[in-house]
C-alpha cells in the first residue's frame, strides 16, 4: 500500500470513530440526569474522562514507542468502544465514573497513536498539512454525530451508545487491515521527560493554550453571551460560526505553515489572537461577534495541528510516540484548567477577562517564538 492510501486509512479511521464519538457526546448528561445525577456530579463525571486521558498520555507514548503504534491505536478503538457501549448497560452512578475513565484511557491512546503514526509517515515539509487533515477528520467525524445520535436516541435510548461501539470497532478494523506498522523503537528509550527539551516548549504551549481555548470557551462563551442579552438562536449562530472558521482556515494555514515555516505561521496566529481577543468585549452587536468569532475559530484551530506538526521535527524518530504524548498531556493539561480558571476570573475581575486571559496566553507565546528564534540565530 502507498503511504498516501496507508494516511487516507488512518483519517477514514479517525472520522469513523470521531463520528461515534459525535453520536454519543451530546446525550451523556442526559443519560446521567435520568440515573439522578445533579449537575455537580454530571461535570465530575465529565471531569473524569479528561483527567484519565491526561494521565494515560505519558504511559500510552512509552508503549507507543516500544510496540509501535498501529496495535495501540486498535487498542484504544477497541477500549474506547467498549466504554460507550457500557453506558447503554450500567445503572449505579458510582460505574459512570469508573466507565468515563476508561474511556479516558481510550480516547489518549486513540489520540497518542494517531499522532505518532502520522508525524512518522510524513516528510517535515508537509508534516503540518497531514497534521490538518487528521484535525479536520476529527472535526468533520464529530461534527455530523450529534444530529444522528439524538435520532437514534429518540428511537431508543441504547441506540446510540451501540452505534458509537460499532463504528469504533470498524475503525479498529480499518486499521489493523491497512494501516501500516511503523516501527517501534529501540528498548532504551529512557526517561518519558527526557523528550521535554528547548525544541518542544513551542508544540507543549501551543497544544496547551489550544486546551486552554477549547474548553474554556466551549464552557463559558455560551454564558457571556447570555449575560450580554444574546438570544439562544443567535447564539446557536455565534458558535456555529467558529466552528466554521476553524473548518475554513485549518488547511490553508497549515500549507503556509510548511511552505513559509511553521513557527512564523504559528507567530502570526499567536498574535492576530491576541488582537483579536482584546477587541472581542468591545462590542455587543451579534454581527460583530460573528465576525471575530469566525477569525478566532479559524486561527485558534490551526494551533493544534501546527503545533502537533513541529513534534516530529524535535526529537528522534524512537522517541516520537513519548513526544506525541507530552504535548497530548500539554493539551489535557490545558483543558482541565481553562474553565476553572477563567471562571475564577470572570468571577472576580469581569467577565472580559473570559478574553482578557487568552490574549495573554496568545501573546505569551507570540514573545516566546521571538526569543527562541533570536537565540537560535545568534548560535548560528
Amino acid at each position: 500500500m502507498s503511504q498516501r492510501r496507508a494516511l487516507w486509512t488512518i483519517y477514514a479511521s479517525v472520522a469513523i470513530s470521531y463520528l461515534g464519538v459525535g453520536l454519543v457526546a451530546p446525550l451523556i448528561s442526559i443519560v446521567l440526569s435520568q440515573h439522578g445525577a445533579d449537575t455537580f456530579v454530571v461535570g465530575l463525571v465529565g471531569t473524569t474522562m479528561f483527567t484519565f486521558f491526561t494521565l494515560a498520555a505519558f504511559p500510552i507514548g512509552y508503549i507507543t514507542d516500544r510496540v509501535g503504534a498501529r496495535p495501540v491505536l486498535t487498542g484504544g478503538l477497541i477500549v474506547y468502544g467498549t466504554a460507550i457501549f457500557m453506558f447503554a448497560q450500567i445503572r449505579p452512578i458510582w460505574l459512570f465514573f469508573a466507565v468515563r475513565a476508561i474511556e479516558g484511557v481510550g480516547a489518549a491512546a486513540i489520540s497518542v497513536a494517531t499522532e505518532t503514526m502520522i508525524g512518522a509517515m510524513s516528510d517535515p515539509s508537509q508534516r503540518a498539512k497531514r497534521m490538518s487533515y487528521y484535525a479536520l477528520s476529527v472535526g468533520l467525524g464529530w461534527a455530523l454525530g450529534p444530529v444522528g445520535g439524538t435520532t437514534l436516541f429518540q428511537i431508543h435510548h441504547s441506540l446510540p451508545f451501540i452505534g458509537c461501539c460499532g463504528l469504533s470497532l470498524a475503525a479498529a478494523l480499518l486499521v489493523s487491515a491497512y494501516a501500516p506498522q511503523t516501527n517501534s523503537g529501540d528498548h532504551h528509550v529512557g526517561s518519558l521527560w527526557s523528550v521535554l527539551t528547548r525544541k518542544m516548549l513551542l508544540p507543549v504551549s501551543a497544544g496547551s493554550i489550544y486546551g486552554y481555548l477549547m474548553s474554556s470557551l466551549i464552557t463559558l462563551f455560551p454564558l457571556y453571551l447570555k449575560d450580554k442579552g444574546i438570544p439562544e438562536v443567535l447564539m446557536g449562530t455565534i458558535l456555529t460560526s467558529v466552528i466554521v472558521g476553524t473548518i475554513v482556515c485549518q488547511i490553508p494555514l497549515a500549507w503556509a505553515a510548511d511552505f513559509y515555516g511553521k513557527d512564523k505561521v504559528l507567530l502570526g496566529c499567536g498574535l492576530l489572537l491576541a488582537v483579536l481577543f482584546w477587541l472581542l468585549p468591545l462590542s455587543s452587536a451579534w454581527w460583530y461577534y460573528v465576525g471575530i468569532g469566525t477569525l478566532v475559530g479559524g486561527l485558534a484551530g490551526s494551533l493544534y495541528p501546527i503545533g502537533l506538526s513541529i513534534v516530529g521535527s524535535a526529537v528522534r524518530p524512537a522517541r516520537l510516540g513519548a513526544a506525541t504524548s507530552l504535548f497530548s498531556l500539554a493539551f489535557g493539561t490545558g483543558s482541565l484548567v481553562g474553565p476553572s480558571v477563567s471562571g475564577l476570573a470572570m468571577h472576580h475581575l469581569g467577565y472580559n477577562w473570559l478574553f482578557y486571559l487568552p490574549a495573554i496566553l496568545t501573546a505569551t507565546m507570540s514573545l516566546e517564538i521571538l526569543v527562541v528564534n533570536k537565540r537560535a540565530a545568534q548560535i548560528v
